[in-house]
């Protein structure tokens, strides 16, 4: 997805820079949960004119050497770590100024523990800014399709994914609490529901299907049936616009922290 959804680019053009995430500084970036780069380069490197360097880590290594081939920069490192996996960010440990990250933080089993790693990432004074989804149509449609007879059979053991927020019916008051024990600074926190529509249903199903953890389970004459099933039962639970266009709807929040000592 080259074209960032509406609310994304709202938090990154609108939203950062009101926090002062726009310094001339030489700041050392690191965008947690990058994907392919395109948002590394094109809208979180621009905001720091004079940085040392962006991070760019994503736990998935076709995702990185994805953008090292279509995002390349000079100020920016590519780098395959998972936030649940300390081994993985030791390089960077008491590194960090600023660290964003964009929808990541909803698929950590353990949110706790990867905000804990957060605040081990960033120097004293450092700051972090998220922006994550704690319910969404795709969580019923995924739980709906595999549940599906034609499917469930492969599907035995396998991890659904299903997010911390979702199972807890979590609301901003949870991540304040883990916030503070873990010794943050709340700057700024908005729980709301956010709409982004989409320009077509295929961008709708490719962008889901993308992010389902149950496909790998599924043999290949049955994935695109997999496919348009999930995304049927998603819309159960969504909504369209007048002109057809899927709305994705989901209950969102921002936080802003800050690593005071």
């Amino acid at each position: 997805m080259d074209k960032p959804w509406k609310t994304i680019l709202e938090f990154l053009n609108e939203t950062l820079p009101k926090f002062g995430w726009n310094s001339d500084g030489p700041e050392v970036v690191m965008d947690l949960g990058s994907g392919p780069g395109y948002l590394s380069k094109n809208y979180i490197l621009p905001s720091f004119p004079n940085l040392k360097k962006l991070i760019a880590a994503d736990a998935s290594a076709c995702m990185i050497e994805e953008a090292k081939i279509r995002h390349p920069h000079p100020k920016i490192e590519y780098v395959v770590a998972d936030i649940e996996d300390r081994s993985t960010i030791e390089p960077w440990l008491g590194q960090v100024t600023k660290l964003i990250s964009v929808h990541c933080f909803n698929w950590l089993k353990d949110q706790k523990q990867g905000f804990q790693a957060v605040y081990d990432l960033l120097k004293p004074g450092g700051e972090a800014a998220f922006i994550f989804s704690l319910q969404s149509p795709y969580y019923d449609g995924l739980i709906l399709t595999g549940k599906n007879p034609k499917f469930s059979s492969y599907f035995k053991g396998a991890d659904f994914c299903i997010p911390e927020s979702v199972r807890g019916n979590y609301d901003a008051s949870n991540y304040k609490k883990m916030f503070q024990d873990i010794g943050f600074k709340i700057i700024h926190c908005i729980d709301e529901m956010k709409e982004d529509v989409l320009p077509s249903d295929q961008e709708y199903k490719d962008i889901f299907y993308s992010v389902c953890p149950l496909k790998k389970y599924l043999p290949d004459d049955l994935k695109e049936e997999f496919k348009e099933v999930l995304f049927q039962n998603t819309m159960k639970h969504a909504q369209r616009t007048k002109e057809g266009l899927p709305i994705h709807k989901s209950r969102t929040v921002e936080f802003f922290i800050k690593k005071e000592k």
